[in-house]
């Protein structure tokens, strides 16, 4: 998986919305260091962006990775019936299994991919909304 998917709807909203909320609330206050402050902006809003979007999608990815790794060939491939089953066995939980490694890699990950991304628009010039 790519480590920012800003193409997830929830997630591209999570971090457009920590950036505007962070945006308006804490850049007036400090005009004297935009660029320190627009990089902890983009630290916080990436990783809960990708925190964000490991949350929508780790059900699935573990109903992928048991599919990946079961050796038994006829077992279900769909990843929906995966998923009910381990809903079945394990309930919500079973679900969100290796949730918390997941979260602590993501946040940092995305936050880092974030700032590279703004900072390489910042000096190309490339303005975006």
């Amino acid at each position: 998986m790519f480590c920012v998917r800003l193409d997830v709807p929830f997630a591209k909203s999570v971090y457009k919305y920590v950036c505007y909320y962070m945006h308006s609330n804490i850049k007036a206050a400090s005009s004297n260091y935009t660029n320190l402050v627009d990089i902890g902006i983009w630290i916080v809003s990436g990783g809960l962006g990708g925190v964000a979007f490991w949350l929508t999608v780790l059900p699935l990815d573990v109903a992928k990775t048991l599919i990946q790794t079961n050796p038994d060939k006829n077992c279900p491939r769909n990843p929906f019936r995966v998923l009910s089953s381990i809903y079945q066995r394990a309930g919500f939980n079973g679900c969100y299994t290796g949730l918390g490694p997941t979260v602590s890699r993501a946040f940092p990950a995305n936050a880092a991919t974030i700032v590279a991304w703004e900072l390489a628009l910042k000096m190309l010039g490339i303005k975006h909304d």
